[in-house]
């Protein structure tokens, strides 16, 4: 447990509790620890799920699919990046957005919306903390998907007006 601890203080969701000992004990009671296999899909793309996973060993690529339906690797995820995956499941009832397959036997830090929603209940004011720090992380990832929009659309532009065809 106390491993769990310390990878907990180095969540960025937790980052206002990573010197409260009696709060990061109530969140880790939130989590199940889940272990898979080399090649395991974690997550599916288009699969609606409302788990939070915390890499605690291992290592994790994540995947989209074109539409031509051809997997290509977003990013490569490992533990000791203190990273998590999943976190719009927490807040939201909707389809993943990519999918998530490990690169080696894996161990993780597994909680869910139902977990999350009624330990808000009990936690309201950790539970907003963790929340703003999901909103954060989201609005970081929007901004940086708006500024890719503007590029592509750019270079789209510059192609049509240096070739003279659409």
């Amino acid at each position: 447990m106390d491993d769990n601890l310390d990878i907990l203080k180095n969540i960025v969701l937790f980052k206002d509790f990573k010197d409260d000992s009696e709060i990061l004990e109530k969140i880790n009671a939130l989590f199940t620890e889940f272990k898979a296999k080399k090649g395991g899909v974690i997550i599916r793309e288009g699969e609606v799920g409302d788990e939070l996973y915390i890499i605690k060993s291992g290592s994790v690529r994540v995947e989209k699919n074109t539409l031509q339906n051809e997997s290509y690797t977003v990013v490569e995820l490992r533990a000791d990046q203190h990273v998590f995956f999943g976190e719009i499941g927490l807040l939201l009832n909707d389809k993943r957005s990519a999918s998530v397959v490990t690169e080696e036997d894996c161990s993780f830090l597994v909680t869910t919306r139902k977990k999350f929603n009624s330990f808000g209940e009990k936690e309201p004011y950790v539970a907003l903390l963790i929340t703003r720090q999901i909103a954060q992380i989201l609005s970081q990832r929007l901004y940086k998907s708006n500024q890719d929009v503007v590029t592509l659309f750019s270079a789209l532009v510059d192609e049509i007006d240096s070739t003279g065809r659409f």
